[in-house]
This record gives structure tokens, C-alpha cells and sequence, in this order.
């Protein structure tokens, strides 16, 4: 199997500049308007930081209108999470702990510690959509 070097910037990577946090996203829209406020075009921001220029260019005109107050995410639908980010943070050193190990985790094995460390009874298949949305 071929490896890739060690000096490129996968999707992976990009997708972790992103960050997991409202703050870190928005730090990375700032990234993309104040690169692009200072020459750049919002299709080359968009290319470095693998969004789309359509994206970059309504950041930036969020920007010019309502300063930074204009690129906070608004309100998402749907039910809100019952982990705070203390606990997505100890989910994550459980599962990367596990990795280190070569344990593998499922979400049985997920379940049993979410409701042993976060006092948290979660159904497996709620544990499996959680085990994926952190180790991709």
C-alpha cells in the first residue's frame, strides 16, 4: 500500500480545521474572510480551506454588514445534545484510549461507559451514531 507524505493536507485534516465547536468554526470563517479581505479571492480561500467560494463570499458580505456578530451560526434545528462539550471531550480520550490499546469499541461497550462515567442510559443505536460521528 502506498503512503501518502507526510507534508499534504488531506480532507481529514481540513475537516479538523473546521473544529467541532461553534467557536472553532467560527474562528474558521474568520480565517476565510480576513484572508480574502486582504487579496485574496474568496475561490482561493475556499480552495485552501476546503469550503466552497459561494460559502467564502456570503461570510465575507456577513462580515462587511454585521462585523462578527454576522458569521455566528444561528440556532440548528433538531433536538439538542445531552452531552456538554466536557463530555464529548471525555468521550473522545475514552474512544482515542481504546484506539491507542487496539481495543476495538462498539456500541455496547460505548453505552455501558456513558452510563458508568456521564450517569447517561443512551440505547445502542444512539451509542453506534455517536461512536460514528467521532471517530470520522
Amino acid at each position: 500500500m502506498m503512503q501518502k507524505p507526510k507534508n499534504t493536507i488531506t480532507k481529514d485534516t481540513l475537516k479538523k480545521l473546521r473544529g467541532d465547536s461553534s467557536r472553532e468554526r467560527l474562528l474558521h470563517r474568520l480565517h476565510c474572510v480576513a484572508m480574502t479581505m486582504n487579496g485574496s479571492s474568496a475561490s482561493e480561500a475556499a480552495r485552501i480551506f476546503g469550503d466552497s467560494p459561494r460559502a467564502v463570499a456570503y461570510w465575507v458580505t456577513q462580515f462587511k454588514q454585521h462585523g462578527i456578530e454576522g458569521l455566528e451560526e444561528d440556532t440548528r434545528p433538531g433536538r439538542p445534545s445531552q452531552f456538554n462539550e466536557v463530555q464529548i471531550k471525555q468521550l473522545q480520550r475514552f474512544l482515542n484510549q481504546c484506539k491507542r490499546k487496539s481495543q476495538p469499541v462498539k456500541a455496547s461497550t460505548l453505552a455501558t461507559f456513558i452510563l458508568k462515567e456521564l450517569g447517561i442510559s443512551l440505547p445502542y443505536r444512539q451509542c453506534w451514531r455517536i461512536l460514528k460521528r467521532l471517530t470520522t
